[in-house]
């Protein structure tokens, strides 16, 4: 075999001179100074970055998270020139089921580090069980920034579905959600024979009938509308900047942490459900994580490669636009940027499973992987004859 195409085992270990800049750079942090006006509508508050910059500076333990994260196996390997790199928790259960994991920005696998154990080993054995594989996309964390453009969406699912061949894997489901639901919709467009089903929670506005001229059918849908409204007129900057100039955001974010801290931080503080906020150490470990890799301006280059007219041959919108046919199910969780609307979602998947939550956000494995984990144990009951 290509020593390139290879999977090798990893373990996370950041240098100890990366660990003592990091430092260095949080003792000498110059907050800005802040207007009479402390509301978030102008961006995050030079309270709550006070409040991250205290804790990641004085309490927070990077080698310790490094352990929790090491206790998975990972593995890497190169895929289309790019390194590629993922945890691969296999299931001491016979009848479990191949499961892969897609997260989104501004996240990294750590998403899902509280549901890989109870999905790959159960309590009760009359659950269904997963081998779990959470890959880091490309361009994003430890798969290392990108060494070529043209990594959208469509080519990061032939990546990982090459990954799982590497891995013994000949048929999976897939779950996705933010641009992982975009990476795991197109693994069910190029891979369907291999694909048994895809669960996704629509993380984020493409099906939110931003191209609809039809009048809305009901009030869930004329809420759609006005939130994807929302989104547009006050929370969308950030995405045309990573999709257009992601080379300019990088300096700030590649010379300081607190610069990349904000840019991700606000974003976890917005689109998690007020009643189920994300951790402030789970924010620091995903700015950690980005800050040790070097991937804030490849992971941005993401939203370029779907948003814009760069896209390489193939994964242009008339791809985009097939029909994803294999059985899809959606998680809805009321404190999404924009809620998933059934009747929208069904003009593209084929629907056969619908959740609505009681709670939980954009980050839902991090807010309430409860949920979650009862979500894909309830869809792979539904789709189990279909996955060998």
């Amino acid at each position: 075999m290509d020593e390139d195409a290879m999977v090798r085992p990893f373990r996370i270990g950041v240098p100890g001179p990366d660990l003592d800049d990091l430092r260095r750079r949080l003792a000498t942090v110059r907050l800005p100074r802040e207007l009479d006006e402390t509301s978030w509508s102008r961006g995050v508050t030079v309270e709550a970055m006070g409040e991250l910059l205290v804790r990641w500076r004085d309490g927070y333990d990077w080698r310790a998270e490094e352990a929790e994260l090491n206790r998975f196996p990972q593995v890497v390997t190169e895929v289309d020139g790019q390194r590629l790199h993922a945890v691969h928790r296999p299931s001491p259960r016979q009848d479990a089921h191949p499961l892969v994991l897609l997260h989104g920005w501004p996240s990294t696998v750590a998403e899902f580090r509280y549901v890989i154990d109870e999905l790959a080993e159960p309590d009760d054995p009359a659950r269904p069980a997963f081998h779990v594989v959470v890959p880091s996309l490309p361009g994003f964390g430890f798969s290392g920034p990108l060494r070529e453009g043209g990594w959208g969406a469509h080519r990061m699912a032939r990546a990982i579905d090459e990954l799982l061949r590497r891995l013994g894997i000949n048929r999976y489901l897939a779950h996705g959600g933010d641009a992982g639901y975009q990476v795991a919709a197109a693994l069910g467009r190029v891979a369907p024979e291999r694909v048994a089903g895809v669960h996704l929670n629509l993380g984020g506005v493409g099906l939110a009938g931003r191209h609809r001229t039809d009048e809305p059918a009901d009030e869930q849908e004329a809420l759609a509308l006005r939130r994807y409204a929302e989104y547009v007129q006050d929370g969308s900057a950030y995405a045309l900047l990573n999709a257009t100039r992601p080379q300019t955001v990088a300096y700030g974010l590649a010379d300081s942490p607190i610069g990349q801290l904000a840019w991700i931080a606000e974003k976890f503080m917005a689109w998690a459900d007020a009643a189920s906020p994300v951790a402030q150490d789970d924010v620091l470990t995903t700015a950690s994580i980005y800050w040790f890799t070097e991937t804030a301006a490849s992971s941005a280059r993401f939203y370029g490669e779907e948003y814009t007219p760069n896209r390489p041959p193939g994964t242009g919108p008339a791809l985009e636009r097939t029909y994803v046919d294999v059985p899809t199910a959606v998680s809805s969780f009321p404190g999404e940027i924009v809620p998933p609307i059934r009747r929208w979602a069904e003009e593209h998947y084929r629907i056969v499973r619908w959740t609505e939550h009681p709670a939980g956000g954009h980050f839902s494995a991090l807010e309430r992987p409860d949920l979650l984990v009862e979500a894909l144990r309830g869809f792979a009951a539904q789709v189990a004859p279909s996955v060998a």
